[in-house]
């Protein structure tokens, strides 16, 4: 059962889109739900096998898991894609600046948000940010009315940043409740750290591919993820997949 639901998230970041595509499906009817996985939420996922069901793609953030991935699966080989400014997240604004696109962000806590709203903003001064708010909700009838906010501002695009898995349930709720924001992003922390400086990481470590150096330095649910979780990921991860290809070769 366990090698099933790995095998569909495997299968998921295989078939991941050449990302300028998945920028052009905002301008379709159809709704896109996009989410990235690390060594910490790959665990997370494979208990909630209805979140992997309800997200169209998932990109592989980071480099552990994606060298992990290339080497079980050789003929579906994929790059590293993160929501942050040393991958993606850029790339998201201008193309929604450049084409009139509004956007809603929803996460960290209140002043994070607007804290990143406004550096996000000098950044792309042209950029339309219609709706913010933080991540916490007081019931569920709250989520419910930040939904009805989140459609009558006329996103196009939604940037989600609450943590998985919960990040990952409020965008494929927000798929029926928002059925005019046609292009969902998860961004894990992006929001908090964008909240800290306008690029988070430093030029340095992005170019050295060290960015879980610099967030283990900078916070510590990141240490604890990295010196508990991490090592767990790596013996199930290898030891599923090798039962797998073990199997396969049978």
């Amino acid at each position: 059962m366990k090698q099933n639901i790995m095998k569909k998230l495997d299968d998921k970041i295989s078939i991941c889109l050449d990302f300028p595509l998945i920028l052009s499906s905002v301008k379709s009817e159809k709704q896109t739900l996009v989410s990235f996985v690390n060594p910490f939420s790959y665990n997370v996922l494979i208990k909630s096998p209805e979140i992997i069901d309800g997200i169209d793609y998932f990109y592989s953030d980071g480099s552990l898991l994606q060298r992990l991935h290339n080497i079980f699966h050789p003929k579906s080989k994929v790059a590293r894609l993160s929501f942050d400014y040393s991958s993606i997240a850029g790339e998201v604004f201008e193309y929604a600046q450049n084409n009139a696109l509004k956007i809603a962000l929803v996460g960290g806590t209140s002043s994070e948000v607007l804290k990143a709203k406004e550096n996000i903003e000098d950044s792309f001064p042209s950029l339309e940010i219609a709706y913010v708010r933080s991540g916490y909700f007081d019931d569920q009838q709250d989520k419910h009315e930040t939904y009805k906010r989140i459609e009558q501002s006329g996103a196009s695009i939604l940037i989600v940043g609450m943590g998985t898995p919960i990040q990952d349930q409020f965008i494929i709720e927000a798929k029926v409740s928002c059925p005019s924001v046609k292009l969902m992003f998860t961004c894990g922390g992006f929001l908090t750290q964008t909240s800290i400086k306008p690029d988070y990481y430093h030029p340095l470590i992005k170019k050295c591919g060290l960015r879980w150096l610099q967030r283990m330095v900078m916070h510590k649910h990141v240490r604890q993820r990295v010196i508990k979780d991490y090592p767990k990921f790596l013996m199930s991860y290898l030891y599923e997949h090798i039962a797998m290809l073990t199997f396969r070769k049978n």
